[in-house]
């Protein structure tokens, strides 16, 4: 019986392997492709070392992205933490003067580290093919590495995604340097690149006539010395660019005032001016489609050539010290010139939030006819403002059909009211025999994302619904949710409501009801 017992014991016992089996290699060429694929790139290229036959493959991945902050250690994130409350602060100013010598200290050992990483993939006579390529680094004399790796990659990897950002040493935002590409060029042979997309982060970009491939260009976080011919250069450049966004990006205004984009051949299809320091002339891009402005100025000239132009997103974020009465007429100037030159919008993304409702004054006046608008969306209206004003825009699109408007729920002041003159008074009462408001013969759906129980919100939500039961005679849906938001999509233009399911009381579903009840023909109404 024991020794039945102890048979099968062994016969149970695993076999072991020979010491000298190599199970990396058993592993086939593709799963250590998709295993180094989901590391960083740092990562995967020290994983080369582990294996012999391994060398090779990070020379196949197909994207690679070096960031010199992988190799930052926990502490200098502590340490530039206390050199910004430092700089900020007359009391640490001798704490400043310590920190940078260690910071730098950080900074130079990180990109010596970057340094060997690029170079081993520099190394070898093995022809790489790459789509994508990522670096981040600081402009420190050994970047000259990386602008040969840049190169490299434009002109003989095949690089079709290139995004380089040039991180800064001084943590004073506005005294940052923009960094430069020595000679001027990111490729020898422009004519020949398969470059489609370029991002630069900090960088001067540099000439790009030549690039016939390059479609998708995005400049971000480029200082107030830059002279305002780099971007007016860029569209003249590259006629074949379809999509231009300007982030967080600043011009010398002491030259000119203004960024004038006059490219009668230009392709753009999409633009984006993004921060408070960029005032934009449309002069002449006669294939623009989508315009998004976020806290920028963005006028048409007076001879515009912008005939295509249908989708416009409007963002306006003013505090109690800023100068409303500008940003109104700016406003009120860009609808007038779309209807002066007989622009066809029919999208329309109004963001325009604040402390205090700026909006309101000649309320009436800045909204001109907007004769092609088919889809409105109003998001993020503070809830200390009167939330029903979007109503003007009913009057002001005679074609509209869906109106989506979202109350932001991240400031709610039941019981507070708006700073300026509410806005019902500046405007008459719907009434089916008044002549100031005519009936609207296209509003199909409209939707209300923030409503609130027993506040002043509720009141003005309730009037907003009323008003376009009793102006529209082609509603068909009405939606009131408490809780929800807006969801961008990719794009400033390409977004969803994502609304969020609610107990409703029975006095809160009948004030909605009675708005709905006189309709005819009867209304399909959603509550969540």
């Amino acid at each position: 019986m024991a020794r039945k017992d102890l048979f099968s014991r062994r016969r149970r016992a695993p076999l072991r392997r020979p010491r000298d089996e190599d199970r990396l290699n058993a592993l086939s060429d593709d799963l250590i492709l998709q295993i180094m694929g989901r590391l960083d790139t740092r990562s995967a290229l020290g994983a080369a070392a582990l294996c012999r036959r391994w060398a090779h493959l990070p020379r196949e991945l197909p994207a690679l992205d070096l960031k010199v902050s992988d190799a930052l250690p926990p502490r200098y994130r502590r340490c530039i933490a206390l050199l910004h409350e430092a700089v900020i602060s007359d009391a640490l100013s001798g704490c400043s003067r310590r920190l940078r010598p260690i910071v730098g200290r950080y900074e130079r050992r990180a990109m010596r580290a970057m340094v060997c990483s690029v170079r081993s993939l520099r190394a070898g006579r093995h022809r790489r093919v790459c789509g994508k390529l990522s670096l981040e680094f600081f402009a420190f004399s050994t970047s000259a590495t990386i602008n040969r790796l840049v190169v490299d990659a434009v002109d003989s990897w095949g690089v079709e995604d290139l995004e380089v950002v040039a991180k800064s040493t001084e943590p004073i935002t506005h005294l940052r340097p923009v960094y430069k590409f020595p000679r001027g060029r990111i490729s020898r042979k422009p004519g020949e690149s398969r470059l489609r997309s370029l991002k630069l982060v900090n960088c001067l970009p540099p000439p790009l006539e030549g690039f016939t491939a390059l479609t998708t260009l995005l400049l971000r976080d480029l200082p107030r010395s830059t002279p305002a011919a780099v971007y007016e250069g860029v569209v003249t450049a590259c006629p074949q660019l379809r999509v231009l966004h300007l982030v967080s990006c600043s011009f010398d205004r002491d030259t000119s005032g203004w960024l004038v984009f006059d490219a009668p051949m230009s392709e753009i299809r999409e633009l984006v001016a993004d921060g408070p320091f960029m005032t934009v002339k449309l002069r002449s891009l006669p294939k623009l489609e989508s315009l998004a402005a976020v806290d920028a100025m963005v006028l048409l000239c007076s001879d515009a050539n912008v005939p295509c132009l249908a989708h416009v997103s409007l963002v306006f974020s003013i505090g109690p010290l800023d100068n409303h009465s500008i940003v109104n007429h700016l406003i009120w100037m860009f609808m007038l010139s779309l209807k002066d030159k007989g622009i066809s919008m029919k999208n329309l993304i109004l963001r325009f939030t604040g402390p205090e409702m700026w909006i309101a004054p000649n309320l009436k006046n800045q909204f001109s006819l907007m004769p092609n608008l088919k889809k409105l969306l109003v998001a993020d209206v503070p809830s200390s403002w009167d939330v029903s004003w979007p109503r003007v825009l009913i009057q002001a699109a005679p074609l509209l059909e869906s109106l989506h408007v979202h109350v932001s729920q991240s400031q709610c002041q039941h019981d507070e009211e708006p700073d300026h003159q509410n806005v019902s008074s500046c405007l008459q009462q719907p009434s089916s025999s008044s002549s100031s408001w005519q009936r609207h013969r296209h509003l199909k759906e409209l939707v209300v994302v923030g409503f609130q129980s027993m506040s002043r919100i509720h009141h003005q939500v309730i009037y907003l619904v009323r008003f376009a039961v009793d102006t529209s005679t082609a509603l068909s849906h009405v939606a009131v949710f408490k809780h929800g938001h807006v969801e961008d999509k990719g794009g400033p233009w390409d977004w969803e409501m994502v609304s969020k399911q609610s107990t409703w009381s029975n006095d809160e579903k009948l004030a909605v009801l009675d708005c709905c009840a006189t309709s005819t023909p009867q209304i399909e109404v959603l509550l969540g």
